[in-house]
């Protein structure tokens, strides 16, 4: 039931989502093709293009946040939770497919506006320069780290995933509070969202307060030391997704429990 309603989402927002991917890479190859011709008599339809092309891009990032607080505020807090709620599903299954199909957009987006700059900024021989200077970069790394490098990207993605995973949370988890209140809501939600980031700024103090995690500051190294930069990160990052993981898992566990227990419709 997990993947319909992922399905389900995904077709419910790629409506909106794919048409502004499409307009970024459709006004980038615009903007791209004024730039390449460089006819003074284009200057003023370039600058369009360009204005055009930022419009989108922004409107696409702050569609993404607008769309994440929308669907799931509409969908299991408004009127239309009364239809979600009652199917035969548990609520954490509308949680998880909500929070997956979010970061799905966020990472889409990413890449859309990267492809997008790409298309506008790259000149001729520029993709293979890049492409060479990675490769340098990685066979440098691997040179000295070995198959350890693979372990740390592996890090990298997974605190990137945690992270993204955590901020939608401490969104649903603030709503879902606010959701509690029955005047003043939006208000409510937005002082629950203040308190768990205060809470979540005070936790992130008091661990770095307990013996041995200072471990940072005794770690020495040169821009060119791989491995003593590889400690740092390597230890930021595990840091980094275990407290991201918990508090993760407590603005989910806070968000099922008032799905599950406390929800009030009326």
């Amino acid at each position: 039931m997990l993947s319909k309603l992922i399905k389900y989402e995904v077709k419910a927002t790629g409506r909106i989502f794919l048409p502004l991917f499409l307009a970024l890479i459709v006004f980038a190859g615009i903007t791209r093709l004024f730039s390449t011709i460089g006819v003074e008599e284009w200057g003023t339809p370039a600058v369009i293009s360009m204005i055009i092309y930022v419009i989108i891009m922004v409107g696409m990032f702050v569609m993404t946040f607008i769309m994440m607080i929308q669907r799931f505020y509409k969908n299991l807090l408004s009127d239309e939770g009364y239809l979600m709620l009652t199917l035969p599903v548990k609520p954490w299954k509308h949680i998880v497919s909500k929070l997956l199909v979010s970061i799905l957009w966020m990472i889409t987006s990413v890449f859309a506006a990267f492809i997008s700059i790409l298309m506008i900024a790259l000149k001729k021989g520029d993709l293979t320069r890049i492409i060479v200077e990675l490769a340098t970069v990685y066979d440098r790394a691997f040179e000295q780290l070995g198959a350890s490098i693979y372990l740390l990207a592996f890090e990298i993605i997974l605190g990137i995933f945690i992270s993204l995973a955590s901020g939608i949370l401490i969104v649903y988890a603030s709503v879902a509070l606010g959701h509690l209140f029955n005047q003043h809501k939006m208000l409510a939600t937005f002082g629950a969202f203040i308190v768990l980031s205060t809470l979540s700024q005070i936790l992130f103090t008091i661990i770095g307060l307990i013996p041995g995690t200072s471990y940072f500051s005794n770690i020495h190294f040169s821009p060119n030391d791989f491995i003593g930069f590889q400690q740092v990160l390597q230890w930021a990052f595990a840091l980094g997704i275990v407290f991201n993981a918990l508090l993760g898992s407590a603005y989910f566990a806070v968000t099922n429990f008032i799905l599950s227990k406390r929800l009030n419709l009326e």
